[in-house]
């Protein structure tokens, strides 16, 4: 996650913001519409941010039922991104960017 005009510099191991497969799938696909992309970006920033300031993102809503997991809405209501608290190896606060929720992958009567 530390390529690309990501502000995190350290080793990759130790970057408090990772990611999952499916999260890497839909940031790094060719087919991911520019809208979600952005969207995403936008969050991730809200992340790192509050990453910064010790606090959860101002979007982020606990996840019922899952300690530690949290949903925010995408901008525009492209979607939802589920994140969990983590830890990097040496100990620092994290977030694991678990899914992205796109609405257009559902079908309509959803």
């Amino acid at each position: 996650m530390s390529g690309g005009g990501d502000p995190y510099e350290g080793p990759e191991e130790e970057d408090p913001l990772s990611l999952s497969p499916q999260a890497e799938e839909v940031l790094f696909s060719l087919e991911t519409p520019a809208d979600v992309m952005s969207a995403v970006s936008s969050v991730m920033v809200e992340m790192r941010e509050a990453l910064e300031l010790g606090v959860l993102p101002p979007s982020g809503r606990p996840l019922p039922g899952v300690p530690g997991a949290y949903v925010s809405a995408m901008p525009r209501g492209l979607g939802l991104i589920e994140f969990h608290e983590t830890a990097t190896g040496k100990g620092e606060r994290g977030f694991y960017l678990a899914r992205v929720i796109r609405i257009d992958d559902y079908p309509a009567e959803f």
